[in-house]
């Protein structure tokens, strides 16, 4: 079983998640350097978003699938819906396509995730916190290419409604980073889910 978060370029993904092992939920991080793609697309992701995307779709599935095993409930700070997200902006003609097939694949063997967390994040917000973190592969990004990233997001969780379990959450108001309130609230807020869930089950 497994937990996606979704948002996009510094939505707060990896800090939601690993902030969850508080209520004991085993966390699986997108190993992005093990890309071999990833400097090129940030340096040019109109040129190499092909290679990038289905090399990461393939990384996160087979992340998922090594992990299924463990008798615990994994949160992952990736997502194959934001996988999806990527490829629509970027993708067209029939690289889209067999980007599709193989994303088809996957869902025929991966179950949906037990839960989707969503995190709302405006462009502004997302671009002062890139800036701040000064990684020198993201100085390429665009505030518009974060807007399109984050409105393709938009699309595929509404797509997503009534066919998987999703919260919103968001991030650019809640600072989970840094205020331990908010911290307090979101693991809160994440136990009353997961209970809800095993309720739901029964």
């Amino acid at each position: 079983m497994r937990i996606e978060v979704c948002g996009g370029i510094a939505s707060g993904k990896t800090t939601f998640a690993g902030l969850m092992r508080r209520v004991d939920l085993h966390t699986l991080f997108e190993n992005f350097r093990a890309n071999p793609f990833w400097r090129a697309f940030y340096s040019n992701p109109g040129k190499y978003i092909f290679e990038t995307e289905v090399s990461f779709t393939l990384q996160h599935y087979h992340q998922i699938k090594k992990e299924a095993a463990l008798d615990k409930i994994n949160i992952c700070d990736f997502s194959l819906l934001l996988d999806v997200a990527y490829a629509e902006i970027g993708l067209q003609g029939t690289q889209l396509n067999t980007y599709l097939k193989v994303y088809e694949e996957i869902k025929r063997e991966l179950p949906l995730p037990i839960l989707l967390v969503h995190l709302e994040c405006d462009a502004e917000t997302e671009m002062k916190r890139i800036r701040a973190r000064a990684r020198a592969v993201e100085k390429s990004i665009t505030i518009e290419f974060l807007d399109s990233l984050n409105k393709a997001v938009d699309r595929q969780v509404h797509l997503s409604k009534g066919k998987q379990n999703i919260i919103t959450i968001d991030s650019s108001k809640n600072n989970f980073a840094d205020d331990e309130l908010v911290k307090q609230e979101m693991t809160a807020l994440m136990t009353a889910t997961l209970g809800q869930l095993k309720e739901n089950d029964r």
